[in-house]
Parts: C-alpha cells; structure tokens; sequence
C-alpha cells in the first residue's frame, strides 16, 4: 500500500515540475544558422537577423549574448520579452581584412530554464578585394608612393658587390623624372625601366651596394637623394643600410690556427645599485690570445653610453689594450642595460658584446 502511495506522489511531482515548466518563459528562434554566401571584403560588415518568439507562459529575458573572435552583437531585444511576443539578436561580421570562409558563433543566454543557452552561427565567404596604390605601397613622398622608404641589405661581406631594389608607384597625373646626386663612392643608384616615370604606374629604384669601398663595419647607413619634379616634394630621401662584416670564408686551416684571438676580461660590468646621476666608467681589457696581429676594426656603444677609442687597435700576440667606457647616469631610473659592440678580425668570434648594467636608485 505503501509503494502505490509513494508512486503515485513521485507521478503528482513529476506532473506538477513540468506545468511549471510550461508556465515559464521558452525561447524559439526562427533559424539559428545564417549563410551569408559570397561576400565581398568592401562590405565591411555583414549583418544577420535573428528572430525568436517567447512560446511560454512568462516574461523572457536575454541575460548575456556572447560571441566569438571577428563577430559582435551589435544589438538584441534588451526589454522583457512578453508571451507570444518577438525578439531579436542582430550579428556582425567584420569582413574587413578577413578574406576566405568563416564560420563564427553567437551564444544567447536567457532566462529560459529548460533552454537556457542557445548557439547561433553565421558562416559565409569573403572575397578580397582588389589591393589599391594606397595598400600596396603604404609610404608616400609627395606624389611617389613606396613600399618602404628603407632598403636592407642585412648581413653583406666587404668582399661582395650586391644589387637589390624598392618599388616604387607615380601616383601623379604627370610624368615623373628621377636623378640621383651626390651619391657615395660605394653606391650606384637607377631608375627602372627609364628615369622618367609615368602616371599610375610602377617602377624600381635599383641599388647597387659595393661592401668594399664601404670601409666601414657593423650596421652603416646611408641616405639617398631623389631628386625629382613632383609638385608636392622634388626633393626625397631614402635610407640604404647594411651590417658589413670580414670575409673570412677562404681561410686555409693552417691560416685559422694562426689567426689571432680575442678575449676580454669580463664581458660584464655589473655596477650594482648607485644613485641618478653617477657617472659610470669601467675599462674592459681586450688581449690577443692568438698568433696573428689583431684588429679592432670598430668600438661602437649604445645610447646614453660612450666608448672611447681603445688605445691602441692592432694588438700583437699576447698583447692587451683597454676600451674605456663611460656611462652617464642623469635623468635615468630603474634597471639599466647598455652594450658595447666590438668588431675585429677574429675569424671565430668577429664581434662581441659587451655589457654595462645595474640599477639607479633615487
């Protein structure tokens, strides 16, 4: 008797939990996948509508809409949704920059106990759009548009004679005439196809860099006059750089074992914990480790630090020279680091670094 009483109430308790449920808010959406198709990249924002009716018995509410990376919610129904009445969730997709298919998803949070979350999804794909002269040459000298007003050359033995060249777009509505003056010795500038360029069309600044008549080592650059007859700016600048270094590549073995070696003392000079405004100096000692004379071909120190000369900069065997450092502290706080950038003609270990640190106090 027992057990039909205590069946019969589970069944009352079951029943009654789902009038409840009727009598509570429910969500319907119309779809919850829209495909956009084909879009293009102009569009910028594609929006999607979705539209939902609350088919329960109570007031729903949109708790939170969450979405996922390159898609926003830009508006929902933010009031109390009555039964029997629409709402709605609009998505955006931000096709700008984003070529090629998507697939992203919304997630709607509302006050709907037996459906509290539902995931919408937005796909599509976007075509790119066609590149103008502002995108593919983003740097402009008045009427020319460059891709870069910089060219690299990067790692460049003395050795080499090495010719790379820049783009460059007249987006002038006149011809336009390049010559280039007063160029270094180690430098040989043109302009192709012709040193006329004309309107809306391309051409190339070609560089010939030669590493030898250089004479410099480490990162050197140099600056570049065009000299031209565009209205806006005749006269531009670009930069040539280059990080010029020995060539040691045909060195026999026997000539390596001979070759001459650097060492230095310590390659850090850690200066502890001192007040603003000290000035800082240390001297690194540089010996000649090795059999052949040793060069210091540049001594090169990074901002706010200076590096003298060292005393002398070809090093016989076993002899020793000392680059003195100086380190101006004003106006400077917290943790400091500084180096010193040595060049030499050690085959194995052609440039070191050196370092000065520590920290300023108040």
């Amino acid at each position: 008797m027992n057990k039909i009483k205590q069946s019969l109430m589970i069944v009352i308790l079951v029943f009654a939990g789902i009038n409840l449920m009727a009598q509570g808010p429910r969500i319907k959406f119309e779809k919850t996948t829209h495909d956009f198709g084909t879009i293009k990249e102009e569009v910028r924002n594609a929006v999607a509508k979705f539209v939902f009716t609350n088919t329960g018995q109570a007031d729903l509410k949109i708790l939170k809409v969450k979405t996922s990376c390159g898609c926003t919610a830009s508006s929902y129904s933010r009031g109390v949704i009555k039964p029997g009445e629409k709402g709605y969730v609009t998505a955006t997709y931000h096709t700008a920059h984003r070529p090629g298919p998507f697939r992203k998803t919304i997630t709607v949070t509302v006050n709907d106990p037996d459906h509290p979350n539902t995931v919408l999804f937005i796909k599509g794909k976007v075509t790119p759009r066609q590149k103008s002269p502002g995108d593919l040459f983003p740097t402009s000298m008045g009427n020319l548009k460059l891709m870069s007003n910089h060219l690299a050359f990067n790692d460049i033995k003395l050795t080499e004679v090495r010719t790379d060249s820049m783009k460059v777009y007249n987006n002038w509505s006149h011809p336009m005439t390049f010559s280039f003056p007063n160029l270094p010795a180690h430098l040989k500038v043109k302009m192709l196809p012709s040193n006329t360029l004309q309107p809306k069309t391309i051409g190339y600044i070609v560089v010939t860099y030669d590493a030898n008549k250089k004479n410099d080592f480490g990162l050197a650059y140099d600056r570049v006059t065009l000299q031209t007859n565009d209205a806006n700016q005749a006269m531009k600048t670009l930069t040539v750089s280059a990080i010029l270094s020995q060539d040691f590549s045909n060195m026999t073995e026997k000539q390596l074992k001979k070759a001459p070696k650097i060492v230095v003392n310590q390659t850090t000079y850690d200066f502890g914990k001192v007040k603003s405004g000290t000035l800082i100096k240390f001297n690194f000692v540089v010996t000649n480790a090795g059999k052949h004379e040793l060069i210091i071909h540049k001594v090169k120190a990074s901002c706010g630090c200076t590096a003298t000369k060292p005393a002398a900069t070809h090093i016989k065997k076993n002899k020793s020279t000392e680059i003195a450092v100086e380190f101006n502290t004003a106006g400077r706080r917290g943790r400091q680091h500084k180096t010193i950038t040595v060049i030499t003609n050690d085959p194995v270990n052609p440039q070191i670094i050196l370092n000065v640190q520590g920290e300023l106090t108040p």
